[in-house]
């Protein structure tokens, strides 16, 4: 590690910043990836100029490293990182929360990732957020687990969108940090799931942040161009609660919070948006490094739209930046200079008003970090390792008042991506090393912290606008399983009052009470439809899937050929039943390149102490033969067509942390039958994954064709079929029961 000399005026910064502490400051946690009000900005004072990892104003540090921002709630700091990185084997993400005054682990929760390609190295890409009614602590893993803890680890509830909904993400990891508004948390992701959201596009779901229940799902834009890891911010703009977020359609969206809404939309980039924006007032700032939706042909650009004024569906655009490139790092606004970092790390200061540039300064190679404002101070990062502290001067160049620059033991730079965070009168940072906690050792609080003005002037503004839905806004539930739903009619800042409306199912079996209690039929196939509420003249609606119990079978024969089993994620337009010599079977489309590679998951995330079997027939393309198989309890049992092998594994990218592979020779146009098997050992964390392949028509053999043992085993998961082929592939006498050892 590198200590970089400071100018004379660090002793003065040192004293004054002791002296600080003589004034009060409004202290608060920082339960967001950007604070209380998602800007980046802190109302503390007296915190420290300088500091060091060696020991000065350093009041402790945990050798636990990652890429997120902590979040700081109730005496505790916590992040979500990789567990174990120089493990393979025992990789997992980890939620790990710590005491602020000491830096002890309080608690430590690990889950298994699966079935992603995000690699391992981009593990804790989102932010947790924590709720300061309750204490919960929220995450949005990597494979598409939404975990809810309470505040001793514990599990409240947890969601897998990767198997209801078929959450798709890249290589590049982007991970939305959750976000919490009154009683909703607030997550974006791609994703191609059932019925009418089958189409892959950016959504935004509000779930109840007590049950983890859906409230609304919004698809406000078009066609993806990328994928994104913006956080959605909520404003109040004239007197309705707003979110505001980029989306990986390059545009920027305005929803109502209630509802999910579409109220704006301002086209931006030619890709999607990853810098979040910021608010104050009526103005949103935000920023992009790509090509322009227009005719400029500069890169990058950072603009200022007025968002209370709405004409003809898009906010007013006070000014813009022209070839400003921040992609990455999202603004923060102190008084009126919004600080930007841009891909090149240059920290430049613009006029909040006008968007004139005050003053620009380098502060390293890359940059991801965003920056945070408090006490006159501005903290920021860099991905080689370096963390500035600067004493704002208005118009004039900042001072630097300290510089770190992270070093490993062969002198390579440690890299920083996630942001501080300020709280109670101390500064936290993680490094991919380390957490540091840094503060004034002769003044510290502890104290619960307070809201600020804005979000006290939440509580009291508004107006007597009404929205209306009904809630859950979509479930997946079992055959012969009830659910009640409700009609909210909900004003503007998300008071409720419940109205009774003539409700009716459509494309449902079951039946619906005049109380919306709704008991679907016991016939254990898929569904997919509509319960209805009306109410004078206006219909609202919510969606409910059914996935059948273990056991269950599916040959396909009751479907109309070019249809799919309703209820199954990702089918329509990936998939069609079709005739094959008589008999009715599921063929895998190859027309489009973006769907070669699809999971179907059948039945629910928590389906355990199964075997699922399927006959499939891979066709050949160009020379090239299909990869097929089976998915069961999150791990994937695929021959490998062009490889000529058999492969069990559970994190694509990873095949290092746990595979197994056996040569096999697979001929084309040809059915075979398949067979997956999970068995947890009876004692331990530890199990073996069994899969099994014979051609149809020949003697199922006795033995296993692979074996494969995972020492920390997935103990749940939906069954499903997988495909990634150029070719078409054909699936038909798809059977999931229960075994005995």
């Amino acid at each position: 590690m590198k200590k970089v000399k400071i100018s004379h005026l660090k002793m003065f910064f040192v004293v004054f910043g002791m002296l600080a502490f003589i004034n009060t400051a409004l202290t608060a946690d920082w339960p967001l990836w950007r604070g209380l009000n998602s800007d980046g900005v802190s109302q503390e004072i007296g915190l420290p100029s300088t500091w060091s990892p060696e020991g000065e104003n350093l009041l402790w540090k945990q050798s636990i490293g990652g890429r997120s921002t902590p979040i700081v709630l109730d005496g505790r700091v916590c992040i979500i990182t990789l567990a174990e990185p120089h493990e393979p084997s025992k990789w997992q993400e980890r939620i790990v929360c710590l005491d602020v005054l000491t830096g002890n682990i309080k608690w430590d929760f690990r889950y298994k990732v699966f079935l992603t390609d995000i690699p391992h190295h981009r593990v804790g890409w989102a932010s947790l957020a924590g709720d300061p009614e309750s204490g919960f602590i929220y995450s949005n893993g990597i494979e598409g687990m939404v975990h809810c803890l309470d505040s001793d680890g514990r599990v409240v509830w947890s969601r897998s969108f990767s198997e209801e909904v078929v959450r798709i993400s890249g290589y590049g990891g982007r991970t939305v940090s959750p976000t919490i508004d009154g009683d909703l948390l607030l997550i974006n992701f791609l994703n191609a799931g059932w019925g009418s959201t089958t189409i892959p596009r950016d959504r935004f779901y509000a779930l109840n942040k007590n049950t983890g229940e859906t409230v609304w799902i919004s698809t406000p834009g078009g066609a993806p161009k990328d994928t994104t890891y913006n956080v959605p911010v909520v404003k109040i703009i004239n007197g309705r609660k707003v979110l505001m977020s980029g989306n990986a359609d390059g545009a920027i969206y305005g929803l109502s919070l209630n509802t999910g809404e579409k109220l704006w939309g301002y086209p931006l980039s030619k890709r999607g948006i990853n810098s979040s924006v910021v608010v104050q007032g009526n103005r949103l700032y935000a920023s992009h490094s790509e090509e322009n939706v227009d005719e400029s042909t500069a890169m990058g650009r950072l603009i200022c739209l007025d968002v209370s004024k709405i004409k003809n569906g898009k906010p007013k655009l006070l000014w813009e930046v022209d070839g400003f490139t921040a992609g990455y790092a999202s603004p923060a606004i102190w008084d009126n200079y919004l600080f930007q970092v841009d891909n090149s790390a240059n920290l430049v200061a613009f006029n909040t008003m006008t968007g004139k540039e005050f003053w620009k300064f380098n502060i390293g190679v890359m940059q991801r970090a965003s920056p945070v404002v408090a006490d006159n101070k501005l903290m920021v990062a860099d991905v080689d390792g370096k963390f500035h502290i600067l004493q704002l001067r208005g118009n004039q160049t900042p001072l630097i008042t300290d510089l770190e620059e992270f070093q490993n033991v062969d002198g390579s730079a440690v890299p920083i991506n996630g942001s501080p965070a300020i709280s109670n009168g101390r500064l936290y940072l993680l490094t991919e090393n380390n957490l540091y906690c840094i503060g004034n050792k002769l003044n510290l609080t502890n104290k619960k912290g307070n809201k600020s003005l804005e979000d006290k002037d939440k509580q009291v503004s508004g107006t007597s606008n009404k929205d209306i839905l009904v809630v859950p806004g979509e479930v997946i539930l079992s055959p012969g399983q009830e659910k009640e739903f409700t009609v909210n009619e909900i004003d503007s800042l998300g008071g409720i009052n419940q109205i009774m409306p003539q409700w009716s199912l459509k494309n449902l079996k079951g039946t619906v009470s005049s109380s919306g209690v709704v008991n679907l039929s016991k016939d254990n196939i898929p569904q997919a439809g509509l319960i209805i509420g009306v109410i004078g003249n206006t219909s609202y609606k919510a969606r409910i899937s059914s996935r059948p119990k273990i056991p269950f079978k599916e040959d396909f024969e009751s479907y109309q050929d070019g249809s799919v089993p309703p209820g199954w994620n990702s089918t329509k337009g990936r998939f069609k039943v079709m005739s094959d010599d008589g008999n009715k079977v599921l063929k895998k489309l190859s027309n489009n390149p973006r769907s070669w590679r699809t999971m179907v998951f059948m039945s629910k995330p928590k389906s355990t102490g199964y075997e699922i079997t399927a006959e499939m027939l891979g066709t050949e393309q160009k020379r090239r033969l299909p990869d097929m198989g089976l998915i069961a309890q999150r791990y994937i049992f695929a021959v490998m067509g062009n490889r000529q092998e058999l492969q069990i594994r559970s994190w694509l990218s990873e095949l290092g942390h746990f595979s197994k592979t056996v040569k096999y020779t697979l001929d084309p146009n040809t059915w075979y039958h398949m067979k997956l098997r999970v068995e947890p050992d009876l004692v331990g964390t530890g199990g073996r994954i069994l899969g099994k392949i014979w051609k149809k028509g020949t003697i199922e053999p006795n033995e296993w064709s692979i074996e494969a043992k995972d020492p920390i085993v997935h103990t749940e998961g939906s069954p499903g079929i997988y495909g990634y082929s150029s070719a078409e592939i054909l699936y038909d006498n798809i059977a999931v029961r229960h075994f005995e050892r």
